[in-house]
């Protein structure tokens, strides 16, 4: 499934430094450090025109940068601080939120400031949202490694970063590869049904890059492999090329089908879903699928052609660099 169809489908990605203490930058440096430290990315800003303001995080800050600039990488890039935004109450924090950082609420507590960096795809395809992701993780992370960083908020996928794992976010993101860990989150939810303990989750933050989520039907698993279960589909379909047909089964290599999970497609809108979505079913769920969904528009694939995790790794990085692995 392609993430987008046309340039009305552009994406826009955000990141929210928080900051122990305010802080005071020129956008030019931070155009010139992003080049320093990111040399890689396809950016020419001699042809540009900086906009050279003095930036301060305890004022109001709408600040673009890069603008001009030509390149693969160019893109809108804005710095934003605005009155009122970028805090949260450590209380109110939802688990899903604190899953990567569960110190976050610590961290919280010492915040006094914030800059939020936004970037826009220049387009509607899988590519451009890529890229557009990664100059927002890569300007983020110029940020991030300031000793008065404690956290980052990644919108996209609703969730809390240790400034440190936005660092290595940039840099895995600039090696052409998906950081589908701290790119896409996720909301479990545990709950008991006739006496049984059941976990069920959707990612969170796939669809601007692919188009979809993936959602877990509610299983007698543990959360941890509730976790793996989404983080490992959500890592084949952005990074490793897999595509899906409704009604495949997804399992370990060897393992039969009847033992599989089943892979539902639910179009936007079903149960009031905002866009489509993989539904994974594992054989012991109590979810009826053919009643949530409908029949199944594929049959079961023959035995040994069930989808395999390992078969396409590093496809997407080849995709990026034309087929080339280096």
């Amino acid at each position: 499934m392609g993430a987008k169809d046309g340039d009305e489908d552009r994406v826009g990605f955000s990141a929210y430094i928080l900051l122990s203490e305010a802080i005071q930058f020129n956008s030019a440096e931070i155009e010139q450090a992003l080049l320093e430290d990111y040399p890689s990315l396809e950016l020419r800003t001699e042809t540009g025109f900086g906009m050279n303001q003095d930036c301060d995080t305890d004022q109001f800050i709408t600040t673009p940068i890069l603008l001009g600039a030509e390149g693969a990488d160019s893109t809108i890039a804005t710095l934003i601080r605005l009155p009122g935004y970028g805090t949260w109450d450590p209380e109110q924090l939802t688990p899903w939120q604190r899953l990567t950082f569960p110190e976050v609420t610590q961290a919280l507590q010492y915040n006094k400031s914030y800059i939020c960096v936004t970037t826009g795809a220049k387009a509607g395809d899988e590519i451009q949202a890529f890229r557009a992701a990664r100059l927002c993780s890569c300007i983020a992370a110029l940020f991030a490694k300031l000793p008065v960083a404690l956290a980052v908020y990644w919108e996209s996928a609703d969730h809390f970063l240790r400034p440190s794992d936005v660092v290595a976010m940039a840099d895995k993101a600039i090696s052409d590869d998906i950081p589908v860990e701290q790119w896409v989150g996720m909301r479990l939810n545990g709950f008991k049904d006739n006496g049984k303990q059941l976990v069920g989750g959707v990612t969170n933050g796939l669809s601007p890059l692919k188009g979809c989520e993936v959602s877990l039907a509610a299983a007698p698993i543990d959360l941890e492999n509730a976790a793996a279960t989404l983080s490992m589909t959500a890592a084949m379909l952005a990074a490793f090329g897999h595509s899906f047909n409704d009604g495949d089964t997804l399992g370990h290599e060897g393992q039969s089908r009847e033992d599989s999970m089943r892979i539902r497609f639910a179009p936007k809108g079903t149960n009031g879903s905002s866009c489509d979505a993989w539904v994974l079913v594992h054989p012991k769920s109590p979810f009826d699928h053919e009643e949530e969904i409908g029949e199944m528009h594929s049959s079961p694939p023959p035995p040994g052609q069930e989808v395999q995790v390992r078969s396409r790794m590093g496809f997407f990085k080849r995709m990026m660099r034309g087929g080339r692995d280096a």
